[in-house]
């Protein structure tokens, strides 16, 4: 009777963890995308790189908060850990080719960008919004950058301006490219 017994908790402990790993796997992939940007499991084989976004009012550094994308039950394939304006890529292998904007970033983040507008700060009367992407300044839509490894874009409302804005030096030890 003694084996039976066994037996049957350890059935029913295994059974307990197949159904554990399955709810949590529903959870990990039931939040809605945002602008074609998925939220999913981070891990695995996926394709990973990082860009650096800096925003510049009035010569004044603004935090990018962290935790941008990110939740208890996935990670979008855009996000933020720290306040440093890392932007985290993740693109499941399914999804390798697929090409991130600035835009959908902003969208995850659930802030506006546009010529007016820089999440919560707006361009005024009198000022302007100038973009740069890689120390070369943009003349294009913001929200249309696409997003490559190891690449600096700086938003920078102003006057006063900062001509080129700041670089920023990569650590390749904890950014390979």
């Amino acid at each position: 009777m003694l084996p039976i017994a066994v037996a049957a908790g350890f059935l029913a402990v295994f059974i307990a963890l197949v159904v554990a790993y399955h709810l949590s796997t529903i959870r990990a992939t039931s939040a809605p995308a945002i602008d074609g940007v998925q939220c999913q499991g981070v891990g695995g084989d996926t394709q990973q790189y990082h860009v650096h976004l800096d925003i510049i009012y009035k010569e004044q550094p603004v935090t990018i908060p962290g935790q941008i994308g990110q939740s208890s039950h996935c990670t979008y394939w855009l996000h933020t850990s720290g306040t440093d304006g890392i932007i985290t890529v993740h693109l499941p292998p399914e999804a390798a080719s697929t090409q991130l904007t600035l835009g959908q970033f902003f969208a995850v983040w659930k802030q506006p960008l546009s010529q007016q507008q820089v999440a919560t700060l707006p361009v005024s009367p009198g000022e302007t919004l100038r973009v740069w992407v890689d120390g070369r300044q943009y003349s294009g839509d913001p929200a249309d950058i696409v997003l490559r490894s190891h690449e600096q874009i700086v938003l920078e409302i102003g006057p006063p301006f900062e001509e080129p804005p700041p670089g920023y030096t990569w650590n390749t030890k904890a950014y390979p490219s």
